[in-house]
């Protein structure tokens, strides 16, 4: 009998201890881990550890969330920072990643003023030869990523064109480029990741652009995380389209910030207008 009860207790004990753990194994949260740029930092708002688009869509989803986003980084700096440690242990334990990468090797290169020279001529040559630069970049950035982690879930968003007006033809040309370089990688390799269409959210939308007419302000973040999650229940990694905004977004005004106010109102006035994102609906034919 005492055999008997022992035993007992011993599955009992093994049980009580082992139950947990399968359970918290269980419920274990998804790891989300963005990469890239400025886009993916959040930069259009102050507040962008608690409100950025990937920080809505992890709070939505119930993901665990980190950020490696930055600001001004392009195709080579990433193909560098994934040699990096810190950031090769986060895309080996990340489920699903977003990235965000191209549009700097143009917006925040050192001779942006030729390439927009000679967008406004007609002639793109050198626009075209850096989007081979940026396609051989992305190959081996998407390599790297599953060399690191096979079993990921890929997300990368394409570029949106946020000017309407003086300068528009530059942003669309480089933009065109940028987005070829997704499509062109999708045809190759079909299925090796998964397009997040920013673009239809934020194109000729003014009032989802912060005031350095460049990032996605709070609403515009709100917008990019409504993209991004319906192509997660699309795929089968989430079952949310609504996102749940736990903090709202501060919007960010670079100029301000950087010049004092009365420089900066100046600043962001004339800037506006000359991209055409004044108001809601440029006046004028663009």
């Amino acid at each position: 009998m005492r055999k008997i009860l022992a035993l007992v207790l011993a599955f009992v004990l093994v049980f009580s201890l082992s139950s947990p753990l399968c359970f918290a194994q269980d419920d274990e949260k998804p790891n989300y881990l963005l990469l890239g740029d400025s886009i993916a930092q959040g930069y259009g708002i102050k507040n962008r550890d608690e409100a950025s688009f990937g920080k809505i869509v992890a709070d939505t989803n119930g993901y665990n969330y980190e950020n490696l986003a930055r600001t001004a980084t392009d195709t080579s700096d990433w193909l560098a920072y994934l040699d990096r440690d810190s950031v090769i242990e986060s895309v080996r334990k990340a489920d699903i990643i977003s990235l965000s990468v191209g549009s700097n090797d143009y917006l925040a290169s050192s001779d942006v003023i030729l390439l927009g020279a000679e967008s406004l001529i007609g002639y793109t040559g050198e626009i075209r030869a850096r989007e081979e630069n940026i396609y051989e970049n992305f190959c081996k950035i998407i390599a790297r990523i599953y060399e690191i982690n096979p079993d990921v879930t890929l997300l990368v968003n394409n570029v949106y064109v946020a000017w309407r007006f003086i300068g528009k033809k530059i942003f669309t040309d480089a933009t065109v480029c940028v987005n070829d370089v997704y499509d062109r990688y999708l045809a190759k390799y079909p299925g090796s990741f998964y397009l997040v269409d920013f673009a239809s959210a934020l194109n000729d939308r003014p009032d989802l652009i912060a005031d350095d007419c460049v990032h996605p302000n709070a609403k515009g973040n709100v917008e990019l995380a409504k993209v991004t999650l319906a192509k997660l229940k699309e795929i089968g990694k989430g079952e949310n389209t609504e996102p749940v905004v736990l903090v709202e977004g501060v919007d960010y005004n670079f100029y301000i910030e950087t010049y004092g106010k009365a420089l900066g109102i100046f600043l962001t006035i004339l800037i506006k207008t000359l991209t055409g994102n004044l108001f809601d609906y440029y006046p004028f034919p663009i």
